[in-house]
């Protein structure tokens, strides 16, 4: 096992007073030592800020920021800022990781030489699935990125070479920041360690967009695919990919729109970005006989296109 290379873990904290203890505890009993904790404190209004200096005090391996609320993104981006490792990982403080989590992760990275290591995670689940270690080309999982596939757009199953992330800024969103994150770090990678091992233990919301609980940070989900398509570095066989995934997003939060009635007003700007790839998606084999239908109805009958969702 390598011991020498520190591992730097990023988890901003946020009102998740019941489940950050659980969080760091996981991250301090990892079977990796080396490790630089880096507690990221956005001005929870919980007794978060207390908990975190309490962990502090008792593992000399943890740092603390307290700063102005700013969000997710910005505080992931003042965790990195500080850190020092020369590998990378993130946390969200209301999951948990198996103990040995970051051990695997740094194996599969150094002894398949690449530049970012994936794993699986598991969804109310104690499952940990097989190892089944693979080495793909960064740029397959750039493919899977942009077209929205959530093993590859998250951030928190994930183990970094420093190289591939100093210089990419998380963007301000509140969704899918970290899809475009990846999509950036894939661009400085060779190569990519995946593994199907569920290491990562993700507390799944049971709000969603589609329930009443859809606001206007869904329509970050779509902003994500765009700033993707608007990098003026998209190589072109990579587009048609992103095209897919920006698609797919416009039904998911245009279905939102319609499904809570809410948001009516920006329901033209959801139709007229599936519109403007109707070609594409009518001609390519990227999309179902599913997506194909539902763009003829919404292009001319955008009512009963409605009435069906």
């Amino acid at each position: 096992m390598n011991t020498d290379s520190m591992i730097s873990v990023i988890v901003p904290v946020y009102g998740t007073e019941k489940f950050l203890n659980r969080c760091v505890k996981t991250i301090t009993q990892q079977t990796y030592k080396n490790l630089e904790i880096i507690l990221v404190d956005d001005s929870s209004p919980d007794n978060c800020p207390a908990m975190c200096d309490e962990w502090a005090a008792k593992d000399d391996r943890i740092k603390v920021l307290h700063i102005e609320n700013k969000g997710v993104a910005n505080a992931r981006n003042k965790g990195v800022s500080i850190s020092t490792g020369e590998f990378i990982g993130f946390v969200d403080s209301d999951d948990y990781i198996e103990l040995d989590m970051y051990e695997c992760l740094i194996n599969d990275i150094t002894s398949g030489g690449c530049d970012i290591a994936v794993c699986g995670f598991q969804i109310n689940s104690e499952e940990r699935g097989s190892h089944s270690l693979r080495v793909i080309p960064a740029a397959d999982a750039q493919k899977e990125t942009v077209k929205g596939d959530y093993k590859f757009g998250v951030l928190w199953n994930k183990l970094y070479r420093r190289r591939v992330v100093e210089n990419v800024v998380m963007q301000d969103l509140v969704c899918c920041e970290d899809l475009v994150y990846n999509y950036m770090a894939l661009k400085n990678a060779k190569n990519v360690a995946e593994s199907d091992y569920k290491l990562y233990h993700y507390i799944k919301n049971d709000e969603s967009i589609t329930n009443s609980n859809f606001d206007e940070g869904a329509f970050d989900a779509v902003r994500s695919k765009e700033i993707i398509l608007s990098d003026n570095e998209l190589e072109g066989w990579l587009r048609p990919y992103a095209v897919f995934g920006y698609v797919k997003s416009c039904f998911a939060v245009l279905s939102a729109v319609i499904t809570n009635g809410k948001f009516y007003e920006r329901y033209d700007e959801l139709r007229n970005g599936i519109l403007k790839y109707k070609k594409e998606i009518l001609t390519s084999k990227l999309y179902s006989k599913r997506d194909r239908i539902k763009t003829i109805v919404l292009w001319l009958m955008p009512h009963l296109y409605n009435k069906f969702i």
